[in-house]
This record gives C-alpha cells, sequence and structure tokens, in this order.
C-alpha cells in the first residue's frame, strides 16, 4: 500500500473546506445584493410615481423608467397590477427576458391612472456585472487556499515538534519524570493524554527492567561465587595457570557487573559509598588484564601524576567496573598501539587509538561509535551518573 503524505491529505480537505465555504458566502453575497438591488429599484419605482403623479409630468424620467399603456404590458402583467394596490410595485419578465418593475399610481388633480414600468436590462444590474464580481472575488479564493496550505503545513510541523520532542524525551530520559512533567506543561489535551500514557507505559517497561535485572543479579550471584570456590580449589590441583587466569578475570568482571547492575537498580539516598583508592584499583586491573592484553598484542601503561592517594565518593565495585569496562573496550576495538591510563588529582584518561576504519565511516556523532562498542559504555555511563562522576567518551582519528 503506498504511503500517504499527511500534510498533502490535510491540505486538500482544507483546500476543499475552503473552497466549498468562499462558495457558500458568495452565493449568500448574491442573494443580499439581489435582494438590496431589487429593494432599491421598487424604491426608486415609487419615488418617481409620486413625483410623476404631484407634476403630472413625465419630463426628466431616467432612460431606464417610462410610461406604459395597458397594449404594452403582457397579460400577467396586467391581473398582477389589478390585483396589487395603488403604488404597490410589482415584478415581471419581458419577452426579452429581462425583469420589469411596474406600479400603478393616479395623478393628484384629475385622479387618472398612470403605469410606470422600470426595465432592469437598461441598468446596470448585478447579474450583468457578475461576470466582473467573480473575477474580483477570484484572487481572494487563491489567497484563501494559499492561507489554507501554510495553516496546513504549519499545523503538520508544530505536530510533528510535539511527537519528535516526545520522542527524543523517551529516548533520553531513564526516568518518567520527565515525561510527567511534560505532559503537565502541554498546552494541548490530546497531545498531554498520549505523553501521560506514553508515561505510564515508561513506568511499566522501567518496572519491568528493575526486576528482571534485580533477579538476574541475584540469581548471578550464587553461580559466580560457586565458580570462584572451584577454582580455588582447581588452581591448587592444576598446572594450566593461564587457564585459571582466564576464567578468574572472566568470573570478576562478572561479578563486579553483577553488583553494578544492583547500585543501579538502588535509589541513591541507600547507596553506601565511601572514598575507593583509584591508584590501587587501577593496578590491580593493569595486573589482572596484563594477560588478555599480552595475548592480543597489545599494552597496557600505568602513568601516575598526582602526588597524593587520589580518592573518589563512591563505592569499590563501581570503580572497578568502570575502569574494566573502558580497558576492556579499548583492549578489544583498538589496535596495537600501547593503552595509556593516566591519573592525575581530579581525573583518570585512558587513551589508545582505535582500528582503522575507513575514512567513509569515520563520524563526528560520537553516538554513532558507541553503538559499535557493546552495552558496556551505556552501563558505564549509567553508572557514573548514578555518582555524580563524569565520563567522557571521545573518538579522535589521525
Amino acid at each position: 500500500m503506498a504511503k500517504k503524505n499527511l500534510a498533502s491529505i490535510l491540505k486538500l480537505q482544507w483546500w476543499f473546506h475552503t473552497f466549498l465555504t468562499s462558495l457558500f458566502f458568495i452565493a449568500v453575497t448574491f442573494f443580499f445584493l439581489f435582494v438590496i438591488e431589487d429593494y432599491l429599484y421598487e424604491k426608486q419605482l415609487i419615488d418617481i410615481s409620486n413625483i410623476v403623479a404631484q407634476n403630472e409630468s413625465i419630463k426628466g424620467l431616467p432612460a431606464h423608467i417610462q410610461i406604459v399603456t395597458t397594449s404594452e404590458i403582457p397579460q400577467a402583467g396586467i391581473t398582477q397590477l389589478a390585483q396589487a394596490a395603488l403604488n404597490e410595485a410589482i415584478e415581471i419578465d419581458n419577452h426579452k427576458g429581462n425583469t420589469i418593475h411596474l406600479i400603478r399610481s393616479q395623478f393628484s388633480d384629475n385622479k387618472e391612472e398612470f403605469v410606470l414600468a422600470l426595465d432592469t436590462g437598461k441598468t446596470n444590474s448585478v447579474w450583468d456585472i457578475s461576470d466582473k464580481l467573480l473575477i474580483m472575488i477570484l484572487p481572494w479564493i487563491v489567497i484563501f487556499l494559499a492561507i489554507a496550505s501554510f495553516l496546513a503545513k504549519k499545523f503538520i510541523r508544530q505536530i510533528q515538534g510535539h511527537f519528535k520532542q516526545l520522542i527524543t524525551i523517551i529516548n533520553q530520559s531513564e526516568s518518567p519524570d520527565a515525561l510527567q512533567q511534560f505532559a503537565e506543561t502541554q498546552s494541548i489535551n490530546e497531545l498531554a493524554q498520549l505523553f501521560a500514557q506514553v508515561w505510564q507505559q515508561k513506568v511499566e517497561v522501567l518496572a519491568r527492567e528493575k526486576q528482571v535485572l534485580e533477579y538476574l543479579s541475584h540469581e548471578l550471584r550464587t553461580p559466580i561465587q560457586s565458580s570462584l570456590a572451584t577454582l580455588e580449589l582447581l588452581a591448587l590441583k592444576t598446572e594450566d595457570k593461564k587457564t585459571i587466569e582466564r576464567l578468574t578475570r572472566s568470573l570478576n568482571r562478572m561479578t563486579r557487573l553483577s553488583n553494578s547492575i544492583l547500585y543501579l537498580m538502588e535509589s541513591e539516598q541507600l547507596l553506601p559509598t565511601y572514598q575507593v583508592d583509584v591508584i590501587r584499583t587501577c593496578q590491580q586491573l593493569v595486573d589482572e588484564l596484563k594477560p588478555l592484553a599480552d595475548v592480543k598484542k597489545q599494552t597496557l601503561s600505568l602513568n601516575i601524576t598526582a602526588t597524593s592517594p587520589v580518592k573518589i565518593v563512591a563505592t569499590q565495585e563501581v570503580i572497578e567496573t568502570l575502569i574494566s569496562i573502558l580497558l576492556t573496550n579499548a583492549l578489544q576495538h583498538g589496535n596495537s598501539s600501547p593503552i595509556i591510563i593516566t591519573i592525575s588529582h581530579d581525573h583518570i584518561r585512558i587513551e589508545n587509538e582505535i582500528k582503522h576504519l575507513p575514512p567513509s565511516q569515520h563520524s563526528n556523532n560520537p553516538n554513532e561509535h558507541q553503538q559499535g562498542f557493546g552495552i558496556g559504555l551505556t552501563i558505564a555511563q549509567r553508572l557514573a551518573d548514578k555518582f555524580n562522576l563524569k565520563l567522557d567518551v571521545l573518538f579522535n582519528y589521525t
């Protein structure tokens, strides 16, 4: 099925409505013009008949008004005149199709009757100049149609703006509070109801997400702890230390991630934070990930520029998860250049060069790159936000 453009449909509907409305007002205007014209003709005929009756003279009559005899009046007009009272105007059509206004009156002195006829065919009636009036009206109809097109496009742009704003808030907010506030400030009732519905759906989705993650994190803790204990026993009996180290490293990573998910699910007031030694944590992670870096023929270099211990108020698991996610992404997506971790008194900087991409795939939008680096960066960003830490991920090409 071919897709239809909402703006085009609305524009055609408004054109049709504007055209019908214009025709209605044109018809009403012409109707009142004809009524007013007939009234003025009859009033003019009555006034002139009174003048003729007083002066007993037809001198100076307008060209379209004259005294007629009974033989010049059609039989239908004679019958109507006989039934009409003196000085009462009637209206008939002559053989040419023109409208004739007739009035029967008397001279003041001799009481002799006379008949005056007003021939509309000899005047510039509304019907005669209707073509000119329509030509004058046509530009206004075109203007009204243009205004209808403009209003249709403007209306669609406003609706698109509202929905784009709604989609942006849905995509960017992790809490339904922003949707609720937006719904309360929305001036359009229908859109406010829609936003409220989306807000409720957002609440339900977040609630289900929280339940699933809590369940997943809780259920992972027991098998992970059991696996770590089993690995410790196996390490005493096997000489394949590399395999044990690899499994231990994976389980530690899962443990940190499980704990971090629990922290993400907790409210901020319940998080037990304390000062974490960043230098010590980084050193442990470098030692832990060094075997993986050796396999990938990469190097991890820890550069400490701080002259005193660096402490960050958070939890050990969160700091480990943040740094391990960044280091793991650097190992997975970086080239053979060294991965440098620089620790100063106020920040940790991890630098590496990502694998070469063709120039056509380069982008200045960091979000496009992050989509290719797994969900880990998203979890890291959420953890950083939870603990009021600033996490910047920049992609530079040389």
